[in-house]
């Protein structure tokens, strides 16, 4: 499903909008929500959003879609980002949070992250109620890169490339399309690769599958 909005405004109204139905939706059928949420600046928007609205978070369990390794009060750290704008702005218990932690090895920071998602999705019907993802120009999207050459994991290492700077962790596509949502915001400078992602075209992204919804701006502003 492709959502348009009319600005940018309207396209981050949205994709919070989705976020309090499904967390809704979830609290309902089963007491506890869970979401997986990307980091980078895109969201940066949903989550000035979501602070402000009525959500009890003792009932949402957080996961990351993905971190670079690099320790966690680093300027490019996916968790300084998402503690700096959205962690330490609501009140939420810390146990709840479910981060990728930086280890000894890339190996080791992996391993843990797997096992802590593992642990969590053991028996459920889905690994998250809703992902959040964005999607790079080249088409990539969490941590998954045309270069990358294992993508089909529950937890993903996702060396440093042509493509990208930096060693990663990411969810791989088993746990991403368990997920009963997939919620990819995008901004206008995003239109064309959707349409490459929508036509067949073999990226990353075109690989995250059922329940999708693409929400993306019309206009640059």
């Amino acid at each position: 499903m492709v959502i348009k909005t009319r600005n940018e405004k309207e396209l981050f109204d949205k994709a919070a909008e989705v976020f309090v139905e499904e967390y809704k939706n979830s609290l309902a059928e089963k007491g506890r929500f869970s979401v997986a949420l990307s980091g980078g600046t895109t969201p940066k928007e949903l989550f000035k959003r979501l602070i402000n609205m009525e959500i009890n978070w003792e009932n949402v369990d957080i996961f990351m879609v993905d971190e670079r390794y690099l320790p966690p009060d680093h300027i490019d750290s996916n968790y300084r980002l998402l503690w700096d704008e959205f962690f330490s702005n609501i009140n939420i218990p810390i146990e709840n949070l479910r981060t990728i932690k930086y280890m000894e090895s890339l190996e080791i920071s992996r391993l843990e992250y797997e096992k802590e998602v593992k642990d969590f999705i053991k028996d459920k019907k889905n690994s998250f109620d809703l992902i959040v993802l964005g999607m790079g120009k080249d088409g990539h999207t969490a941590s998954l890169f045309s270069d990358n050459l294992e993508m089909s994991g529950d937890v993903v290492p996702s060396l440093e490339g042509r493509e990208h700077n930096y060693n990663r962790i990411s969810l791989g596509l088993g746990v991403i399309n368990r997920c009963r949502k997939k919620m990819f915001i995008l901004k206008n400078d995003k239109k064309e690769i959707l349409k490459l992602v929508l036509s067949g075209g073999k990226y990353p992204a075109s690989f995250v599958v059922n329940n999708v919804m693409y929400i993306i701006n019309e206009e640059d502003k």
